[in-house]
């Protein structure tokens, strides 16, 4: 790709350290909610290396030639006459119009030129793509190569074809004009020639640690501040005594309210049973005793459910404050831990 080198090339700065990043790193894990208690007791740490991703940017000139069948739409006006004669000979002339669209084809075809800027990853990096898209970067913390450098790195074909495609298209559709209703069989080629190629490397800070036969990656732009992304899932958190616990509260929970709840569902069954009973019977037999009667049952039956019902709820209240308390004391004893671990990983560090 001798014909496609490039004009220029950048290298954004380091604007931290990878201690730094790190650190940062270190940081992120503990803030993270999702980070088991025990992580710094048992994680490691892989070494920080460096990951160059090139951005590509071209400008191109697009000589176009395009074909198409353009439709003209037409109102089509008939008008029929009519004419009808009675017996004493008298005629009678009326007329109706109607009218229709038509379209009428005509061929077109024309030539564009005109310029366009397209831009391309490495495929192998389109994973940080959006991260480096959005991530603020210092403009001013730039270093531009040398010639010695930049002749080191060519366009691939596959660059060259991305970038001449893009900016064709770009080209057509910024240019095009369609002065007709319809238009069909649209095609377009042409030549583009690319002009202030440059490549700009962004360097990202990358480090993995394992944990419990997970791996999760931490990647951040070593150019602007320090935003850290990061890729897997952790473990889940030592739950074994609060999964226990809870089960075993709750089980006596529903001991204790096993005849509260059991009358409840029993009233419900029986109101709905008699209910619909006295109902149809009082309305098909018209008896107004009946369907009064049916409706006293309903009324009883919603009250002593909600009684129950309430009982019900009264009696688990010391049981789930039970579990609640338990659970903060758990979670609060894990953060803790969490907290004391990220403290000595923070020593070794700096020792």
């Amino acid at each position: 790709m001798g014909n496609y080198k490039f004009d220029a090339g950048y290298l954004y700065n380091d604007s931290f350290t990878e201690k730094d990043f790190k650190k940062a790193v270190i940081k992120h894990i503990f803030d993270d909610i999702k980070s088991p208690s025990y992580i710094f007791d048992e994680m490691i740490l892989g070494n920080v290396s460096k990951i160059y991703v090139p951005l590509i940017l071209s400008s191109g000139e697009a000589n176009i030639e395009y074909s198409r069948i353009l439709g003209y739409d037409k109102i089509e006006t008939t008008t029929k006459y009519k004419t009808t004669t009675y017996g004493s000979g008298y005629q009678n002339k009326t007329h109706s119009t109607s009218a229709r669209t038509i379209t009428e084809w005509e061929p077109d075809s024309g030539i564009i030129i005109g310029s366009a800027t397209s831009g391309i990853y490495d495929d192998k990096y389109k994973i940080y793509d959006d991260y480096i898209a959005n991530h603020k970067m210092d403009k001013n913390n730039i270093t531009k190569l040398s010639n010695d450098e930049l002749n080191k790195y060519s366009l691939t074909s596959e660059n060259v074809e991305y970038l001449k495609n893009d900016i064709l298209n770009k080209v057509f559709k910024e240019n095009i004009t369609y002065p007709a209703n319809h238009v069909k069989d649209e095609e377009y080629h042409g030549d583009v020639n690319l002009y202030d190629t440059t490549i700009t490397f962004v360097s990202l800070y990358f480090v993995e640690i394992s944990i419990r036969d997970q791996k999760l990656q931490f990647v951040s732009s070593s150019n602007g501040e320090i935003e850290i992304i990061s890729f897997g899932e952790y473990p889940i958190d030592n739950y074994d005594e609060m999964f226990t616990f809870n089960k075993d509260i709750n089980n006596k929970r529903l001991e204790a309210t096993k005849k509260p709840r059991l009358i409840s569902k029993l009233t419900i069954l029986s109101t709905i049973l008699l209910f619909a009973l006295l109902l149809i019977l009082g309305l098909s037999l018209n008896v107004l005793a009946l369907t009064i009667t049916s409706i006293v049952i309903l009324i009883v039956g919603i009250i002593i459910t909600i009684i129950f019902m309430n009982k019900v709820k009264n009696i688990s209240k010391p049981y789930y404050k039970q579990i609640q308390e338990h659970n903060q004391i758990l979670l609060n004893k894990n953060s803790n831990i969490k907290q004391e671990g990220y403290q000595n990983y923070l020593k070794k560090m700096n020792s």
